[in-house]
């Protein structure tokens, strides 16, 4: 059974684990193998300490358990940009768990949180070098605005995509029928 709650500071090291795997399991090419072998968990760590010791105003990150086990976040800041409203940061779940439906639980749930602030629409970046990731955007209704290329990440230049979700009610219904 899946459970569903609010980070505290103490998780900062699963989550840090689960962030520094899945860019190992989705970036292999993307960023330098020294990156992804050497220096990304302890990347992650800090980035995750900081955000948990020192959150934004507008920042949330909530996470979801089977048993105890953490399998999967969401890391968000709402109203971060004019125009494209909250700013998806981070989605990652335990590749053993994906095609569950926790992605869709975790973007509905975040689309009803935003939607009861009476927020009215998200975006997130994803890297062009994730296939999987931009297909499961798409199905559930996120629209590719522009394509950049940046530094901003990892060790190398990304090219990323950001989607956005003009009207949250798209998603609210993924898991709330």
């Amino acid at each position: 059974m899946f459970s569903f709650r609010s980070a505290v500071k103490s998780d900062f090291k699963a989550i840090a684990m689960l962030h520094a795997k899945s860019w190992q399991q989705n970036y292999r090419g993307t960023f330098s193998d020294h990156f992804l072998d050497n220096e990304v968990l302890e990347e992650r760590l800090e980035v995750w300490k900081n955000r948990l010791e020192n959150p934004r105003r507008n920042q949330f990150i909530n996470l979801v358990e089977i048993d105890k086990a953490f399998v999967a976040f969401i890391c968000g800041y709402v109203d971060d940009h004019p125009k494209y409203g909250t700013l998806i940061d981070n989605l990652h779940v335990d590749s053993k768990f994906i095609g569950q439906g926790i992605g869709e639980k975790l973007m509905s749930d975040t689309a009803i949180f935003l939607k009861e602030k009476n927020k009215v629409s998200m975006y997130l970046w994803v890297l062009a070098s994730n296939a999987s990731a931009i297909r499961f955007y798409e199905r559930i209704g996120g629209i590719a605005v522009e394509t950049v290329n940046d530094f901003d990440i990892g060790d190398r230049e990304i090219t990323k995509t950001r989607y956005h979700w003009p009207n949250l009610k798209v998603i609210q219904s993924l898991h709330h029928n």
